[in-house]
């Protein structure tokens, strides 16, 4: 049969196969083939190949249609944006809010529809459209430096649950912002955090002296909402030492520390490390005194956002898994369970250890606040702070 031919034949059976269910197609094929005497597989490339050529346009697409218009996702979007890019499970219960507060400050540009379908979008929803939207980062690791001081004995240690400790008792550490060489004099993160809020005052300083973080220990402490009951460092000389000991007793705050080399006794500071520090930060060298002081401004705005705009998991305990049927442990022998996502902010005004005034002043200044506003302000900041380094040079 000649190509001309074989191509009628196909053009003429072609509506009828692009319509037909799987069944009757494979009729058709099998017919094709007895006229034309082509290989089953050529009959159906030959077929596929002038459906495309065709106008013929496929049927609708079964299943359930889309219930979300496009611009409910691209208003999920921007808060998502805003809020810096938080997990699903993190945002949901935040979406009300922020929508009042852009409505507020007169931010929001979306359409009613698009904002009730964004209020009534169920956690499952948001969870595949933020998924669709993140994209990853790869970060370097960072380095230790922390090196025992010789008055450990002197501070007890602590560690297990801190269920039963209120407000005012945190976990504090240090981040060394060296780049990729550990060498000369670096700018350092003291990073506290309120364990029973995640209340976080992050403080720069340029080294890593007794002097210089004990000036920043009483920086938190000023800044703190209320009253420095606790503080649980690790076993770093920059924290045990006899200056910060005697400050701690005189001004009656308990001071305990971690066992050495067991990160876990230090499990929120470490996270928040991470979750904060370094995604604000980054890794890069900061060795300058302008650069510092340009880091504390940023860290002023990066408290604020954080600590009125960012929620968080808390966990709540853990339950044993049941055994499998085999009589075998499952390879992870418990389940954590967490609470609902919370600001710090909304912790605090649960809390009912924490004075009336200071949850009114608290209330007062974050009516005053806009997410958008100050993770566009901590952009600007960040790249100051980059070009104020590159301005002033590296000192290794």
């Amino acid at each position: 049969m000649k190509r001309t031919m074989f191509k009628n034949i196909i053009n003429e059976k072609l509506s009828e196969y692009c319509k037909a269910k799987h069944n009757d197609k494979s009729v058709i094929i099998s017919s094709l083939v007895t006229v034309s005497g082509m290989h089953r597989k050529a009959v159906i490339r030959a077929l596929n190949r002038e459906r495309n050529r065709s106008r013929w346009k496929a049927p609708p697409r079964l299943g359930r249609p889309k219930v979300y218009s496009k611009e409910t996702e691209s208003a999920l979007e921007w808060i998502w944006q805003q809020y810096d890019y938080p997990s699903a499970e993190r945002l949901h219960n935040e979406i009300a809010e922020a929508i009042r507060i852009f409505q507020r400050d007169d931010m929001w540009r979306y359409t009613p529809h698009a904002t009730n379908q964004l209020l009534s979008m169920s956690l499952g929803a948001m969870k595949l459209r933020t998924t669709r939207f993140a994209k990853q980062h790869y970060l370097l690791r960072g380095k230790s430096t922390t090196q025992s001081g010789p008055l450990l004995k002197s501070v007890p240690i602590f560690f297990g649950s801190w269920s039963k400790k209120g407000s005012g008792y945190g976990q504090i550490d240090t981040v060394v912002h060296s780049g990729s060489k550990l060498m000369g004099t670096m700018a350092y993160t003291v990073n506290y955090v309120d364990v029973a809020t995640y209340w976080q005052e992050p403080v720069a300083q340029l080294d890593k002296t007794n002097t210089s973080t004990l000036v920043s220990i009483q920086t938190i402490a000023k800044r703190l909402p209320w009253k420095l009951r606790g503080l649980h460092p690790d076993s770093g000389s920059e924290f045990i030492n006899q200056a910060s000991i005697d400050w701690c007793k005189r001004h009656r705050i308990e001071l305990t520390r971690s066992r050495p080399s067991k990160k876990n006794d230090n499990c929120f500071i470490e996270q928040r490390n991470l979750v904060v520090v370094r995604k604000f930060v980054g890794y890069e060298r900061y060795d300058c005194i302008e650069a510092v002081d340009a880091l504390n401004e940023l860290y002023w705005y990066v408290r604020l956002y954080v600590n009125f705009f960012q929620p968080t998991f808390k966990l709540q305990n853990k339950e044993k898994r049941v055994r499998s049927v085999d009589g075998r442990q499952t390879a992870k022998p418990y389940r954590r369970v967490y609470d609902i996502p919370k600001t710090p902010y909304r912790r605090v005004l649960e809390r009912y250890d924490v004075d009336q005034l200071v949850k009114d002043s608290l209330t007062a200044q974050y009516e005053s606040l806009n997410p958008k506003v100050l993770r566009d302000t901590i952009q600007t900041l960040t790249k100051r702070l980059e070009r104020i380094q590159r301005d002033q040079g590296y000192h290794f």
